[in-house]
């Protein structure tokens, strides 16, 4: 699974936010990413990538004042 959801976004987080955050710390983000107000899904190119990001930042990065989570992507069906 290579889709991630980022959670506990600040209102004015935007998708250049985002993509600078994972840069920063050299996780290759696809251009797909969709933000929506307080969170965010976050496409990968491979699982490992996937797996480096939520070890990286989930719950150890702060942005735009509120410490971010990020998990994998749960389809709503299998919630």
């Amino acid at each position: 699974m290579n889709k991630l959801y980022v959670g506990n976004l600040s209102p004015s987080v935007t998708v250049e936010d985002l993509k600078q955050l994972f840069g920063e710390r050299k996780l290759p983000v696809t251009d797909q990413v969709l933000l929506k107000s307080g969170y965010a899904f976050v496409d990968f190119p491979d699982q490992n990538w996937a797996i480096k990001a939520i070890e990286t930042l989930s719950g150890k990065v702060e942005l735009h004042g509120k410490v971010i989570e990020v998990d994998y992507s749960v389809p709503k069906k299998l919630r």
